[in-house]
């Protein structure tokens, strides 16, 4: 073989070899961001939230603060609410299928605006095993008492609203009664809602405990403080009527789902109820 041609093939072997160390190099990379992105979140990118959206659920804690192999789920709400009333179909159709619900046709405050809004007030919960149910009426029908008739000033309706939840809870032997109140207390009061520019509780007229539900179980805590269903969709109908009609209203379907949907990821994979 003549020199030239020795160095022909010298030269394409070290371009072989450049290639090679080339894609080896851009495979180990390509394979090292794809695993990084694909990296699920850990338990520690749960943080305290300065500001949550408006009509969804939110993770909010690691915390399991109910009994163990049960899912709670904890309302927060008070007699004349008209948040609380059009959500109440949505809860009521999720927790009939754990257990025996008892209830009482009711209308929202009728001074409060949207004012007399069809809706349930709770009455009893017995579960079937695997679901707790709470509901905390803290006002009463007109959000000038406590639910039992204790005048409340306008400017203490906050304040006295945090006790009486705390009471109420504690009286119904909710799981982790104090931290239960604490979590809806704190993320009514202290959290924006990013689309009202201020908390649940501030965002409304005259300030007070307004509206809640609380999801715990072995995956977590989720909260949502806001409406789920519009009010003002239910505007004009009788509780009769909703109640013999819940699957003709979309916003009581769509929020029954969302309902379910977290109660099933509170749960560990293999072990949700349904």
């Amino acid at each position: 073989m003549n020199k030239k041609g020795l160095i022909g093939i010298v030269i394409a072997v070290v371009i072989v070899i450049a290639v090679l160390l080339v894609g080896m190099h851009y495979y180990g990379s390509l394979s090292t961001s794809s695993a990084q992105l694909a990296k699920p979140a850990t338990s520690n990118s749960i943080l305290p939230q300065s500001s949550i959206p408006a009509g969804t659920f939110i993770k909010v804690n690691n915390q399991d603060y109910a009994p163990p192999g049960k899912v709670i789920v904890v309302e927060q709400s008070w007699l004349g609410c008209p948040v609380g009333a059009a959500a109440s179909w949505a809860i009521y159709n999720v927790i009939k299928n754990y257990g025996n619900v008892s209830v009482e046709y009711h209308y929202s405050d009728p001074d409060h605006r949207p004012a007399n809004i069809p809706g349930l007030i709770f009455t009893g919960f017995k579960s079937d095993g695997e679901l707790e149910f709470y509901v905390a009426y803290v006002y009463n029908e007109y959000l000038n008492a406590s639910y039992n008739g204790t005048p409340i000033p306008t400017d203490q309706l906050i304040p006295v609203g945090e006790q009486v939840l705390v009471e109420e809870l504690e009286s119904m032997g909710v799981p982790n009664a104090t931290e239960v109140a604490n979590t809806i207390i704190h993320y009514e009061v202290n959290v924006t809602v990013s689309n009202y520019g201020k908390p649940a509780a501030l965002y409304v007229v005259p300030p007070h405990l307004n509206f809640a539900i609380l999801v715990s179980g072995p995956n977590g805590t989720y909260i949502v403080d806001t409406p789920i269903v519009n009010p003002t969709t239910l505007e004009g109908y009788s509780p009769q009527y909703v109640y013999q009609h819940l699957d003709s209203f979309t916003q009581i379907i769509q929020a029954s789902n969302m309902i379910q949907n977290i109660i099933t990821e509170a749960y560990p994979t293999g072990e949700c109820p349904t």
